[in-house]
């Protein structure tokens, strides 16, 4: 029944469901109508406005409003026309909307920092409070937490799993089951560099290694409260042909201090711990799951009454099964990284095991906490440390055999998962932020990188600052401060933890993203600049984006330059060369965006993408091929593959401190030259330009009729010609630029803006010349990748009107020679 709730009053007691993507959509529709429909002074208007009150007064809308209305619909006045009933008004402008939306948190999330009206003044009035908050005393009250029923909860019982092996890795590497071929020796090296696999022991160390476990078994009894002791049980693994341990079962029973129960390890599994962990976990039948190696210690008491009640939390939080989480402990050896996971007996419970099969002895205790954070149910307890005397990031005492589990491995778990806790929706956001550091002495920036935050939980950030220079004091420098602000974060939480990578030389923009974008497993990756200053909010815009944008693979940010200081950056101003980088402001759907502020789908998602190296150093037409690849292997997405979300804010300073930066365009243009070969379906054919023509046209006449005064003077008055009709076209910019200035400076502001693209222009000609690229001369990228047919066709048009002007020149000024050559035929 249509309109039906316009007759009277909305129920008090109705609720409603807003899919921020769709109410997004709506928003983008309602806009477009508006500026392109109502607004535009071209298209004719089809609508009529009228509001509520305009309805609701007969006698004012009799006068008023039945006139005109009347006109619009091109009818008499005298027509008769019904008054609708349905004028009640529904809205009121300060109604609780938070009451009635059922996802209104959200809601309010995802648009917190959009234009959309309401939440704007809900974020200013937050703002009010939270600056008069500051100064009022801080209650010290606690949270009342909801009683968890017993069963899993307070008091649960516990497996350690403990594999030990008295065989050295020498050993291990003549058994017959390991990996020792030469292929795999280089494929199976540690995380993050190269590390020989060597031995802590000689053969002869049977001492050592109950040495070894007995410091374990130690910090075991020492930090497990003895009425607790009792609920705890040690699943032991051990070699079938261990020599040192097989024969000492009682020996071992009194050294450990709880129940323990022995597991045989058959030849095929010696070296694959993931495997082993595996079998280990299939006879435990208690509620906690840790695997610990003999090589651990346990530093803080009363470790497994925190991690219950960490489990608690959760469950309580996110009103997910009690179990449905990986807790992970504050390894000391390996700062930042879930080395030590705890899992709950209802992982096993739905999964079967707890690792895939597919894993061997690496990646295991990652691709759990992996798996619950996008549930938003991983979590550290950083109260509970230890230490991991050989493991961790150092040696090992096997081969390491690394798999590539962050793709399908990971999403097929994480579909089962969703099944099995029964959500609509995944809520969990892991995202890391990729920094390529190549300048040096620019801690203040990279620290105002790290100190990122989401203002909610359930975010899952990791930093990487991938320093691109091999000077040492500039690593040392980024290391100090990386370990500085985690020491401070691991007091809190192992999350927004910054990892340093460095390789001893200087690659290239594009190799440190990639190496930044491949070390990642999260599914998102913001690329940030070393040398620009995010808004603090800008983790929550690009969040909230990531919800109102499910179809996007590409995010673009808004990256702010500095108002105009000198002539020079007044020029830059004037030809608008920073389009792109203020491109979400203008288009909801950008055709691409600079990466200076970029936030792109994981490379667990789509390892094939890639930034090419092919592109210089210093960047330049790379940010134009990887949204390009992202179009072209998301092909369904279409328009939709890209977003703006102009709330997601930093600002990028001037390059090189204000002063002329010639270089620096030149850079450009010789990458997005390349985008020509690259991406020849992205381009389209124009009539020569004026230094094609000078090129390709007026330097060969002038050697062909050996006329070179002739060619530099046709040469020069084209070049004259072209850069009149740039500073015509830059002129109203600079008016508008530089009001109140002369008009001698302004002109001269407008002819310094064209020589901006005329050294694009040139170094494009060069870039030609240098690859020896035929095809690319009168070749164009098209900037708006088919978004804006009317600009190619506008560029198309002017360039025949510029050839026309060019050829009618050269013929004039070669005039002569062409007299007399018709003359001598």
């Amino acid at each position: 029944e249509t309109g039906r709730y316009m007759t009277h009053n909305y129920p008090e007691n109705l609720t409603f469901y807003i899919d921020p993507a769709k109410f997004q959509n709506f928003l983008d529709r309602y806009r477009h109508t508006f500026r392109h429909k109502y607004k535009s002074p071209i298209v004719q208007r089809d609508t009529f406005w009228i509001n509520y009150e305009d309805l609701s007064d007969l006698e004012y809308f009799q006068l008023n409003i039945y006139p005109h209305l009347c006109k619009f619909l091109g009818v008499s006045q005298s027509t008769n026309m019904k008054i609708l009933r349905e004028t009640v008004k529904q809205a009121n402008p300060e109604e609780d909307l938070s009451s009635v939306i059922e996802n209104y948190e959200e809601l309010e999330y995802c648009f917190r920092y959009s234009d959309v009206t309401h939440f704007e003044k809900l974020r200013e009035q937050e703002e009010v409070m939270k600056t008069g908050t500051m100064s009022s005393p801080v209650t010290n009250q606690q949270p009342v937490e909801e009683e968890v029923p017993r069963g899993d909860g307070c008091g649960g019982t516990w497996s350690v799993l403990l594999p030990i092996c008295s065989r050295t890795i020498s050993q291990q590497a003549k058994s017959r089951h390991s990996h020792s071929s030469n292929q795999e020796a280089s494929f199976n090296t540690n995380r993050f560099s190269e590390l020989t696999q060597s031995s802590q022991y000689n053969d002869s160390f049977d001492e050592a290694c109950w040495d070894l476990l007995s410091g374990f078994c130690k910090s075991l009894k020492e930090t497990v409260p003895p009425s607790q002791m009792g609920k705890f049980e040690c699943v032991v693994g051990i070699d079938v042909d261990d020599k040192v341990y097989q024969p000492a079962k009682e020996r071992l029973k009194a050294m450990i201090p709880c129940n323990v129960v022995f597991v045989d390890i058959q030849p095929t599994m010696y070296g694959k711990l993931c495997r082993i962990w595996n079998h280990l976990a299939s006879k435990s039948r208690n509620d906690y799951i840790v695997l610990f190696g003999d090589d651990v210690r346990l530093l803080d008491c009363g470790w497994p009454q925190k991690i219950e009640d960490c489990f608690r939390n959760i469950s309580t939080n996110t009103g997910l099964p009690l179990g449905a989480a990986c807790v992970a402990m504050n390894d000391l050896s390996f700062p930042g990284f879930p080395t030590f996971p705890v899992i709950h007996r209802w992982h096993l419970n739905q999964f079967g095991t707890l690792l895939p099969k597919q894993f061997v002895n690496q990646g295991g205790d990652p691709f759990l906490f992996e798996l619950y954070s996008r549930f938003k149910t991983s979590a550290w307890e950083v109260s509970c440390r230890l230490r991991n005397t050989i493991g961790g990031d150092g040696d090992a005492r096997y081969q390491k055999y690394h798999i590539n589990w962050r793709g399908h491995i990971l999403n097929m778990h994480i579909r089962k998962l969703k099944k099995s806790v029964e959500v609509r929706n995944i809520t969990g956001v892991c995202l890391d932020v990729v920094v390529p550091s190549y300048r040096t002495n620019n801690n203040d920036y990279l620290r105002r990188i790290a100190l990122l935050r989401a203002s909610r939980d359930g975010v899952y950030v990791k930093f990487w600052f991938v320093v691109d220079n091999p000077c040492k004091s500039h690593v040392d420098e980024v290391k100090a401060l990386a370990n500085e602000l985690n020491a401070k974060q691991l007091e809190q939480s192992g999350n927004y933890f910054i990892n340093v990578i460095h390789y001893g030389a200087n690659r290239g923009a594009s190799y440190a993203r990639n190496t930044g974008y491949n070390y990642s497993i999260a599914d998102w990756i913001l690329f940030l600049d070393d040398d620009v200053i995010p808004d603090d909010n800008i983790l929550d815009a690009y969040i909230g984006g990531i919800k109102r944008f499910p179809d996007a693979k590409v995010l673009a940010g808004m990256t702010t330059l500095p108002e105009a200081t000198n002539t020079w950056t007044t020029m830059l101003r004037v030809c608008n060369v920073g389009y792109f980088y203020g491109v979400s402001k203008l288009r909801r759907h950008p055709p691409w965006a600079v990466t200076a502020n970029l936030l792109v789908r994981g490379s667990r998602f789509n390892p094939t993408i890639q930034f090419k190296e092919c592109y210089p150093k210093t960047g330049g037409g790379e940010d134009i091929d990887l949204v390009y690849q992202y179009k072209a292997f998301y092909p369904t997405s279409g328009l939709l593959a890209t977003a703006a979300v102009p709330e997601a804010i930093v600002k990028h300073p001037w390059w090189n401190g204000g002063n002329l930066c010639y270089k620096q365009i030149r850079g450009w243009a010789w990458g997005d030259s390349m985008c020509i070969l690259e991406w020849p379906s992205k381009t389209f054919m124009t009539f020569p330009n004026w230094i094609e023509h000078v090129t390709f046209i007026i330097l060969p006449l002038a050697i062909y009729t050996k006329q070179p005064v002739t060619g530099l003077a046709v040469g020069s008055v084209v070049i004259v010609l072209e850069h009149l009709i740039k500073m015509s076209r830059y002129l109203p910019a600079a008016l508008k630029q530089c009001e109140g200035d002369s008009i001698f400076y302004q002109l001269y502001v407008a002819l310094g803006a064209g020589t901006v693209l005329s050294a694009q222009e040139i170094t494009r000609v060069n870039a030609i010349l240098r690859r020896f690229s035929l095809y690319s001369i009168c070749r164009r990228v098209d900037w708006f990748d088919g978004q804006e047919p009317r600009i190619k066709l506008d560029i198309q048009f002017g360039s025949i009107i510029r050839f026309v002007l060019n050829v009618g020149i050269t013929s004039i000024g070669f005039g002569s020679y062409w007299q007399e050559w018709r003359n001598q035929v």
